[in-house]
């Protein structure tokens, strides 16, 4: 049983799938930023502004991270799949070679 090359772009596109999920997340906290400094004035917010940076950029990074997996997935599943294939092939042909080596024709 070989590598299964649709089940790992499924995956993929799930990772993708959650990525943009996250980059929407973290536009939403964006937002709220932006909304809470418009409501609340105080000395606290700078630290507030901070935490909220962090976690956006966190975000970010996770995000990045979840698309090349992705695409690391599709990658390496293509190139078992070739691999394998090749394999295969090699094994067929060499079959096949022996098959002609035993042939004893009936003249």
């Amino acid at each position: 049983m070989g590598v299964n090359v649709g089940l790992a772009a499924s995956q993929a596109s799930a990772m993708n799938q959650y990525s943009t999920t996250l980059r929407d997340i973290n536009n939403s906290l964006k937002q709220y930023r932006a909304n809470l400094n418009l409501a609340w004035q105080s000395d606290e917010m700078v630290f507030v502004n901070q935490a909220i940076d962090r976690l956006t950029n966190e975000i970010v990074l996770l995000s990045k991270e979840l698309e090349s997996l992705g695409s690391d997935i599709v990658s390496v599943a293509n190139e078992i799949y070739r691999e394998e294939e090749a394999a295969r092939q090699a094994a067929a042909a060499a079959a096949a070679a022996r098959a002609a080596m035993n042939f004893k024709p009936n003249w």
